[in-house]
């Protein structure tokens, strides 16, 4: 018998973490941890799963952005289904609308994780989808972007292979730096330790600065980052030279494979095949686990991308996000004041992070 709800109880959360670790098509941005990460900006949640026979068959994560009286609900990436249960997809939207409108949201936004250029990969996303799904009613576009989507994956290949089989699909000039990187002594070290974890963080920090992209403080990511590693969902990696950490890696680990979120070196070490060696050491380690692929993530600068490419990754792009607007006037007048404050973003994320530090603190 099917059964669907939405929940908040944290037994459920548990379950729906433990499925979206079992399952191939687990998504990252569905876990738990990742969607109460959104509370920095005092944004709400909430989780819709399906079960068969009382096990998790289905579902997905919302967050649910306050403004006043602005209230929206977003599925970055979602519904996650077993193979074969595609056909609930519609009846899934149809219950997101209905709670939408029951929530008074001015607008329903949900990307769906199906491959746009390969209907039948379903290893890692969803498949046999109908061109008729009320999912293509919606209108295209990511209308609210500050709560990210999932656009696709990009996934070095591992399946029944060897390091040095993973190793004949790289670039030359990949291949001449891993070799490089050889010449040096570094170390990789899975950090657990508070202590260790800020120097990894600041090697994030770093590169952010370097590059020119926000970055959420540690103070308001280290109860988080604690919780991923505790729960064995996370490794934070570094690159120790000379008894110094000069690079760092953040991996999540879902859906039977390991997913690149974040990484840095250090200014006076970018010349030196750091990246290249952390990313190696846990192709190393997802072999070892027997995962099939290795999902570099996709985005990035025109380098970065070049810099994945030469992993012989294939890129998987998903749909484009639909939504469905319920408050027309709310929304446009939401949108002519959203490009008042969006060269704001960050600094409103930061005030608000610490005024309900002080809050909470009394």
């Amino acid at each position: 018998m099917i059964k669907s709800f939405f929940t908040k109880e944290q037994n459920w959360l548990d379950q729906w973490d433990n499925y979206l670790q079992g399952t191939e098509r687990g998504l990252f941005i569905q876990m738990s941890l990742w969607i109460k990460s959104y509370d920095l900006y005092g944004f709400d949640y909430d989780f819709y799963i399906i079960t068969k026979n009382d096990e998790i068959i289905g579902g997905c994560a919302m967050v649910i952005p306050k403004f006043s009286f602005f209230k929206f609900l977003i599925v970055p990436c979602g519904p996650v289904l077993n193979n074969g249960e595609e056909y609930l997809i519609d009846s899934v939207i149809n219950d997101l609308n209905e709670y939408a409108v029951q929530k008074k949201c001015c607008f329903l936004q949900i990307n769906v994780p199906i491959v746009k250029d390969n209907k039948n990969f379903h290893d890692y996303a969803l498949s046999k989808i109908a061109s008729d799904s009320i999912f293509y009613s919606g209108l295209e576009g990511t209308k609210f972007k500050y709560v990210i989507p999932l656009h696709g994956m990009r996934l070095i290949d591992l399946n029944q292979k060897n390091f040095e089989e993973v190793v004949q699909g790289f670039s030359s000039n990949h291949k001449r730096n891993l070799t490089k990187a050889t010449s040096y002594d570094f170390q990789f070290k899975q950090v657990i330790t508070e202590k260790e974890i800020a120097e990894a963080y600041a090697c994030f920090v770093q590169n952010s600065i370097n590059k020119g992209y926000p970055l959420r403080s540690y103070d308001s990511m280290k109860s988080t980052l604690q919780q991923y590693i505790a729960n064995n969902q996370a490794i934070i990696g570094t690159c120790v030279y000379q008894n110094k950490v000069v690079g760092a890696i953040f991996v999540i680990q879902c859906g039977q494979r390991m997913i690149y979120i974040n990484g840095g070196v250090l200014s006076e070490y970018q010349n030196m095949p750091v990246s290249i060696y952390m990313h190696c050491e846990l192709i190393k380690i997802s072999i070892q686990k027997g995962f099939k692929s290795y999902d570099l993530s996709v985005g990035g600068s025109e380098g970065v991308v070049r810099f994945k490419e030469g992993f012989g990754s294939q890129l998987f792009n998903f749909e484009n996000s639909r939504y469905w607007v319920f408050k027309p006037f709310y929304l446009k007048l939401f949108n002519l004041i959203e490009k008042r404050i969006k060269p704001y973003k960050q600094a409103i994320a930061k005030l608000l992070f610490t005024l309900k530090r002080v809050f909470n603190s009394h």
